[in-house]
């Protein structure tokens, strides 16, 4: 019974040692703090039902940019995956969906706090939010998880979409060496070229607004037009580049009198024109591609082009007509420059005052010799971000890293049917890219085919205005230009019925 008992007290012992141990080196992780750094003492945040017991620490950088850390108190995988966050950051991303599979976490807001757009009119935390925020938040995520596990991170990994899909590009470009792996969604390559498309289609839609009763009709018509192209109906037009503008038909959806719900007026169809074609410039240019058809009731165009409340005020604005403010902001410094007179096309390129925004170019030697490896995702319906200009970052990055031989042995673009921006969409979108990215950097398996499933996730007030199929079915996403065929013979719905094949 002696024996039993002290065994006993021996476990229960060493089990409050090793707590106490753990609490002190997450407490103690203060100490990093110096001229640089000012950090918070680390704390232990109990399990759970979804979340494992971690260590959290928190601190500033610069006196302005916030950092989080999460570190799990067992079975640390010694990999660290960054979150960067879109739309214009000001908050923490993503911190905790990957401390059960055992990683490190870590994100910042970039040098600012919340998502109004002020922050723009200060010269450093526009640089913060460009490109500084992230990298310096990196090196003191970094430096934490060392000192916590006193052991070195063997991976590092950054995830992020939209504008976080711009930080990871402009990581892998301009910082190669911070990271392993890089998941890049939908990035924000340029601002050069978003900004003239939102600010001309924002006064499109000023003189022929479309509405959600619009965008219903116009998702209706792409799929009575182009979801049958590839031999399924199943509401996704699988390559939107084989559903040209004039397969639409659009003038067949003119009102023959009186405005109604089921037509569009002429200054409608055009806005949707512009929406589908892009800007483009005198001599038949495109400076910036249009949307692709498909998903248009989807929530994307809705989030983008109707009034919101995102922007404060009295919620009158939608997120295209805040641009024109932004675009004062941002161009304040060239003498007698207004954005209620920017010319979209003519002014085009004035907008190289802020390049240092933008990802310079699809190089990415650097980041390749230093055994990085990119996974780029993108919605083929994304509105905001659209996919030919990922698509043209493709063909660059061919041309610049030595041709699609040598470039996929690094970087991979998954192109995603009938996903709008980010995620959510009518397609099968959901899936996982943390693991394809893990073995492809650590194990060299490169990822030939993801498998998605549709989820009925939507943006917004789109639930009632998506096709009604929310089936759960599965497709393969895979590594562009290869696309899903249908093997003619499998369930339609199941992604074992469908192969990868180059076009």
């Amino acid at each position: 019974m002696r024996v039993i008992f002290a065994t006993v007290l021996l476990l229960l012992t060493t089990a409050v040692s090793a707590g106490h141990h753990e609490e002190r080196s997450c407490h103690k992780l203060y100490q990093l703090t110096d001229l640089s750094y000012a950090v918070e003492p680390g704390k232990i945040i109990q399990a759970t039902e979804f979340i494992p017991e971690h260590c959290k620490v928190r601190a500033v950088i610069n006196r302005a940019i916030q950092v989080e850390v999460t570190m799990p108190t067992k079975n640390w995988n010694g990999r660290l995956m960054f979150s960067t966050v879109g739309g214009g950051a000001g908050s923490i991303g993503d911190i905790t969906s990957l401390l059960s599979r055992g990683f490190a976490m870590a994100s910042t807001d970039t040098g600012h706090e919340g998502q109004g757009l002020e922050f723009a009119a200060q010269p450093e935390p526009l640089i913060d939010y460009a490109y500084r925020g992230v990298h310096l938040a990196t090196q003191l995520a970094k430096a934490s998880i060392e000192r916590y596990y006193q052991r070195d991170i063997e991976y590092s990994y950054l995830s992020g979409c939209s504008n976080g899909g711009r930080a990871a590009m402009l990581e892998a470009t301009l910082f190669p060496n911070d990271y392993d792996g890089i998941i890049a969604g939908a990035p924000l390559f340029q601002f050069l070229e978003f900004i003239p498309w939102a600010i001309a289609g924002s006064r499109k839609q000023a003189q022929g607004p479309l509405t959600m009763a619009s965008l219903k009709l116009l998702d209706e018509n792409s799929r009575r037009a182009c979801d049958a192209i590839d031999g399924v109906e199943d509401g996704v037009i699988n390559d939107p580049r084989s559903c040209p503008i004039e397969k639409l038909e659009l003038e067949d959806l003119k009102c023959k009198s009186k405005a109604k719900d089921d037509c569009l007026t002429e200054e409608q169809i055009e806005t949707a024109t512009y929406m589908y074609e892009g800007l483009i410039d005198a001599d038949g240019a495109i400076l910036s591609p249009g949307v692709m058809p498909g998903a248009e009731s989807a929530g994307d165009w809705a989030m983008w082009m109707l009034p919101t409340g995102q922007l404060g005020g009295d919620g009158s604005l939608s997120l295209i007509d805040g641009m024109t403010p932004y675009l004062d902001i941002l161009m304040r410094k060239v003498p007698g420059f207004s954005a209620s007179k920017f010319d979209p096309v003519k002014d085009f390129y004035m907008l190289e005052e802020v390049s240092f925004l933008d990802v310079a170019n699809a190089s990415l030697k650097d980041f390749k010799d230093h055994g990085g490896k990119l996974l780029m995702y993108q919605g083929w319906n994304d509105f905001p971000l659209r996919a030919g200009r990922a698509l043209e970052f493709f063909d660059q990055a061919n041309e610049l890293n030595g041709g699609p031989d040598q470039t996929e042995d690094f970087f991979r673009l998954f192109m995603v049917p009938g996903m709008v921006h980010c995620g959510a969409g009518p397609g099968a979108w959901l899936t996982d890219y943390v693991a394809p990215i893990v073995d492809w950097r650590e194990k060299d398996v490169a990822p030939d085919r993801l498998i998605a499933t549709q989820n009925s996730w939507k943006f917004g007030d789109a639930e009632e205005t998506m096709p009604a199929k929310t089936g759960g079915f599965s497709r393969p996403i895979c590594p562009f230009p290869k696309l899903a065929e249908y093997d003619g013979k499998g369930d339609k719905d199941k992604a074992e019925s469908y192969r990868c094949k180059a076009p």
